[in-house]
């Protein structure tokens, strides 16, 4: 089996692979766009409820595709704020 040069390469063997900082984060929630059961999750409602939300125009949504919708962190946080049912531990 034939190896090329370039994998067997020192330079690719020894080369040291920088460490990336953490992204930073919107209180517990990742620094990208999150899906409906993912808001639920954090907020502590249903699924639905956060559906609710984005079709009565309390939390903003940005459309993927026909049928998908993400949420943006910082709508998340601000739609809590506001008031949003969550659920007491």
């Amino acid at each position: 089996m034939k190896r090329s040069a370039f994998t067997d390469s020192l330079y690719i063997q020894n080369e040291e692979h920088p460490t990336m900082p953490p992204a930073p984060t919107y209180g517990e929630l990742p620094n990208r766009l999150l899906t409906a059961i993912e808001v639920a999750e954090f907020v502590g409602c249903h699924e639905e409820t956060v559906r609710r939300a984005y079709l009565r125009g309390v939390l903003t949504s940005h459309r993927f595709g026909v049928r998908g919708r993400r949420f943006h962190p910082n709508d998340v946080l601000d739609w809590i704020k506001r008031g949003a049912p969550t659920r007491v531990s």
